[in-house]
């Protein structure tokens, strides 16, 4: 007796299954850097934002404080103690219990951001409420650098906030800018929040000379030049910055502040 014939499997061939490897291999390659510029442009977009409401909370601080915002400069550390000066101002506003949140001030694909250290508090929890947070200042660079000794009478294209890392050139260090040398962030205290690839050429530099008596066409390039500058030094707008653990050159901001310049 004739058993009745099998119908042949239905299979791949080795050539078939290669092909659709090589397929889904040249797809992976095509998507997964777009997913990951996709993934960094959205937290650029969080940032932006951080920023602009680091820049409202300043402002916010200036209408309680005779319209003067943040300024670390001379402030007794009796009222606040932090490991380096530039740390005062953004505990001025924890302080102030105006922006509490630490996250604000680290991007998190910035290269330096400390991602296994959790961030707990910017003002350690205490009666007196006058010290950093260890967790907020530890081997941390805040993502920003500030300008102290504004007043909300000054030029609306005064400088606030910008991304660290911008350089006297105009452009952004490869080695301490959270975006590298791609750009980044300024806040201007009329409000206005851009991001720049960088502000080298003078033609169209965002800045405006901080020299009254200015009659040049030629904007700055240094960001400390359209800072509040006096003649009394006490006076001078100053950028307060902390250097990344690694790659901390080109930076303008110093953690004691990095004084105004006149401009041209």
């Amino acid at each position: 007796m004739r058993l009745p014939a099998r119908p042949p499997t239905a299979a791949f061939t080795l050539i078939e299954l290669l092909t659709v490897i090589a397929i889904i291999g040249i797809l992976a390659a095509i998507i997964i850097p777009t997913v990951g510029t996709v993934r960094e442009k959205a937290q650029r977009s969080v940032d932006g934002n951080n920023i602009r409401e680091i820049l409202k909370a300043a402002q916010i601080y200036a209408g309680d404080n005779q319209d003067k915002l943040p300024d670390p400069f001379n402030l007794p550390t009796t009222v606040l103690t932090a490991p380096q000066v530039a740390w005062r101002w953004p505990g001025i506003l924890a302080k102030n219990n105006i922006l509490t949140d630490p996250s604000f001030y680290f991007a998190k694909n910035d290269p330096s951001f400390d991602s296994n250290t959790p961030l707990q508090f910017i003002i350690t929890p205490s009666a007196q409420r006058n010290t950093l947070h260890p967790s907020f200042t530890t081997n941390r660079s805040p993502s920003y650098e500030f300008v102290g000794g504004i007043k909300m009478s000054d030029a609306a294209t005064t400088p606030v906030i910008y991304t660290r890392g911008l350089q006297a050139n105009g452009t952004w260090s490869a080695t301490s800018g959270v975006y590298r040398d791609t750009g980044g962030y300024i806040a201007f205290l009329g409000g206005n929040v851009s991001f720049y690839p960088n502000i080298s050429t003078p033609a169209t530099s965002p800045l405006v000379s901080n020299n009254a008596a200015s009659t040049s066409q030629t904007k700055p390039i240094d960001i400390r030049q359209g800072i509040p500058f006096s003649a009394t030094a006490a006076s001078n707008g100053r950028i307060y910055g902390i250097p990344p653990l690694t790659g901390a050159g080109g930076m303008i901001g110093t953690a004691a502040g990095a004084v105004a310049t006149r401009g041209p």
